[in-house]
C-alpha cells in the first residue's frame, strides 16, 4: 500500500507543478500573439484587433481593423495567420 501512496503523491506533485505552468505558458503565447496582431510599425490611425485560436494550422488568426479618429472603420479587415510556434 505504501508504494501506491507514493505513486499517487508523485502524480499529484507533478500535476500541481505542470498545470499552472501550462496555464502560464498559454497566457504568454496568447499575449505575444495579441501584441503581434495589434502592433503597428508606423504612426498610422489607430486600429482594433482580436485573435482567434485555430486547430487546423495550429495557431492564431489575427483580425485587424483600422479605425479613424471618430471610431469608424477604414477599409477592410485584415486577416493574418500567426503560427503557434514561430
Amino acid at each position: 500500500m505504501k508504494i501506491q501512496r507514493g505513486k499517487i503523491a508523485i502524480l499529484l506533485v507533478v500535476l500541481v507543478m505542470f498545470v499552472p505552468g501550462g496555464v502560464v505558458a498559454v497566457k504568454l503565447l496568447h499575449e505575444r500573439a495579441t501584441s503581434a496582431c495589434i502592433a503597428t510599425p508606423t504612426s498610422e490611425p489607430d486600429s482594433q484587433g482580436h485573435i482567434e485560436f485555430t486547430w487546423s494550422p495550429l495557431g492564431w488568426v489575427c483580425y485587424k481593423t483600422w479605425i479613424d479618429k471618430s471610431g469608424q472603420p477604414i477599409g477592410e479587415t485584415m486577416e493574418r495567420q500567426l503560427p503557434l510556434i514561430p
